[in-house]
């Protein structure tokens, strides 16, 4: 006959593992599409920051590389303005040597001089700045072509615009040599604010007349050239409207801005208030060393804003800002057609994934099926044998309970029987020594009686402890305390064991005999301790009501025990003691009397102890209860 919580427990077998395998699959596929969901917006935002850096990385390589040139082309920018120079003074020089050769045996020195002259005057090189001027060694002017009036003067005392003696130190440099350099600074005509201006000149010694024959031009004249060099160079490359180098000076002005030869914004003024914010935030980044500055931007006016993602880098000595970007709607456009692959992708991953779970569960829920059958067949056939198991463990269970029960008896009469004894013993000794008087006998006789008492009540302590029908009363700490005193006096006196008590008397609710065979226990385990100490032996008892709770503290002078192991004392046969000595259930069973009978605490702990002006270590028993002052 199967009963009903059994036809559950066979419902259970049989269709649980149909509803887990189920419920698993969805949460599986739910789970799974929801991880692939991630994995594709993950993927999705690791692909815009991949073309974001990649795209970085190349406008920035780009602007790094321009501004390298740059800078080597500045590093030559001196080599290659001499070599222009020299090149146009020897180029003189010939001239003049060729005309002297030619006419020397045939014409007079003057004549000579104003066909030299005359050959040399109009000459003009580097967009028409460069001229050839003629000094003799004695420092007079022969040809300055920019100013004719001074030709025919001297020039000794003639100083650039740092007190340099310029025509002196030509001289100086031309005197072991037939050609020098030479570099001086000097006002342009144009700018007559500025004096220092760095000017470079070279000068080949004419020797037929003594002559030194030189030009000189201004480092930063040629270096405008250059500039124009650099920005032809770059209106050369190939460009686009997400790719095209973008040129600013100091002076807020855009030096060049080409797109698709088509939009060209060179040389453009920045005069608009977003122009010259944007440009002030370009500036700040170039100046620190360069960097990347993201805004919206407006190629032409008649399309909408774009945001735009340049590098800058600022180029110090010609006041330039360099920089490059691209436009994210055209990033923008590439990621779309990404993660649509990338959707399309990921749509036939959960397509798979769908099936795959659905073919699983089917070969699951047929297994499931198979086994719930099988185990529906095995529980019958167990239903039976369990029966008989039933009845042999509840004996065995009977008989371990009586075991321990046997166990605690025998802990606890193991000292008054050992007071039966002693007693017996002694009243024989005097009896036959005779000297047993009435008052010895009549103690004697008291004790054992107290003894086989407290026999007798600790089988109905034990026996109260495991029936579930004891009654709870109101009872006095103060004579709990007497009966447990009684029954352990003779056994403290013997050992030298004193009491300190400091007892507020108060009632508390539970189970009296527990309560003092709890007590019995901790008192029994500190004269253990104590009977080791060759020093007064001290028990200290005080009890007193706080905040609604009645407090009880036992301590004792014996050493205490490690910390290592003090959390560990209250556990089943656990026991510092000999094997010989304790069991290790007294204070197990004490706790279960104080927290699970009586509602109650206990607390052990090391404590420190002053007394007859002697500091000692010991062992604190703290018992907290509920309860009602007498």
């Amino acid at each position: 006959m199967i009963y009903k919580n059994e036809k559950s427990l066979i419902n259970i077998i049989k269709y649980t593992p149909i509803i887990f395998i189920i419920s698993l699959s969805l949460l599986i596929s739910i789970f799974l599409y929801f991880e692939k969901q991630d994995e594709l917006e993950k993927e999705k935002i690791f692909l815009k920051n991949e073309f974001l850096k990649r795209n970085q990385d190349f406008v920035k390589t780009e602007v790094e590389n321009l501004y390298d040139l740059i800078i080597r082309t500045q590093e030559k920018t001196e080599e290659k303005l001499k070599r222009n120079i020299r090149e146009r003074v020897l180029e003189a020089n010939n001239i003049a040597t060729r005309i002297y050769n030619e006419n020397k045996d045939t014409k007079t020195k003057d004549e000579i001089i104003k066909m030299i002259k005359d050959a040399l005057v109009d000459i003009r090189f580097n967009d028409g700045r460069g001229y050839i001027f003629i000094y003799t060694f004695d420092y007079e002017c022969i040809l300055l072509p920019i100013n004719r009036e001074n030709e025919g003067k001297f020039v000794y005392n003639f100083q650039d615009t740092k007190g340099m003696f310029l025509a002196r130190e030509i001289v100086k440099s031309l005197q072991d040599r037939d050609e020098a350099f030479l570099s001086w600074y000097y006002a342009k005509p144009n700018d007559l604010t500025k004096k220092d201006f760095k000017k470079i000149g070279f000068n080949v010694h004419f020797k037929p007349y003594d002559w030194f024959i030189g030009s000189g031009e201004y480092v930063t004249d040629f270096e405008e050239n250059m500039k124009n060099e650099i920005l032809e160079y770059i209106s050369k490359l190939k460009t686009n409207e997400n790719d095209y180098f973008f040129i600013l000076d100091y002076d807020k002005k855009t030096l060049f801005q080409k797109v698709d030869n088509l939009i060209d914004r060179t040389f453009q003024k920045i005069d608009s208030n977003k122009e010259r914010t944007l440009f002030n935030d370009i500036w700040n980044i170039s100046k620190d060393g360069g960097g990347f500055l993201t805004y919206d931007y407006q190629i032409t006016d008649k399309e909408m804003p774009l945001t735009k993602t340049s590098y800058v880098k600022g180029l110090f000595s010609w006041k330039w800002i360099l920089g490059k970007g691209f436009f994210h709607n055209h990033m923008n456009q590439i990621i779309e057609e990404k993660s649509l692959e990338l959707n399309e992708k990921f749509n036939k991953k959960i397509k798979n994934i769908f099936i795959i779970t659905f073919i699983l569960t089917l070969i699951l829920l047929t297994i499931s099926l198979y086994i719930s059958k099988r185990l529906e067949k095995k529980f019958l056939n167990y239903k039976l044998e369990l029966k008989k198991q039933q009845h042999i463990l509840s004996q065995q269970s009977k008989m371990a309970a009586m075991g321990e029960m046997l166990g605690n008896i025998a802990h606890q009469w193991r000292q008054p029987l050992s007071l039966i004894t002693t007693a017996a013993t002694r009243m024989k000794l005097q009896k036959e020594l005779e000297n047993l008087d009435d008052v010895s006998f009549n103690e004697s006789i008291e004790n054992i009686t107290n003894s086989a008492l407290y026999l007798s009540k600790t089988i109905d302590d034990f026996r109260n402890f495991f029936k579930s029908d004891k009654e709870e009363t109101y009872f006095s700490i103060e004579e709990s305390f007497e009966k447990a005193f009684k029954l352990l006096s003779a056994q403290f006196k013997n050992h030298e064991i004193s009491f300190i008590n400091k007892i507020e008397d108060f009632k508390i609710y539970g189970y009296e005999s527990e309560f003092i065979q709890a007590l019995i226990n901790i008192l029994n385990n500190s004269k253990d301790a104590l009977l080791e100490k060759d020093y007064p032996k001290l028990i200290f008892i005080n009890s007193y009501i706080e905040n609604n709770k009645s407090i009880i503290k036992i301590k004792d002078n014996a050493g205490g025990i490690k910390e290592e192991i003090i959390d560990k004392v209250c556990e089943p046969y656990f026991t510092t003691k000999h094997q010989a000595k304790g069991t290790g259930i007294g204070l197990y069973m004490t706790e279960e009397i104080i927290s699970k009978h009586m509602n109650g605490s206990l607390k052990i702990n090391n404590t420190k102890i002053n007394y007859g002006n002697i500091d000692y270590l010991g062992l604190e028993i703290t018992i907290e209860l509920n309860a009602e002052k007498s």
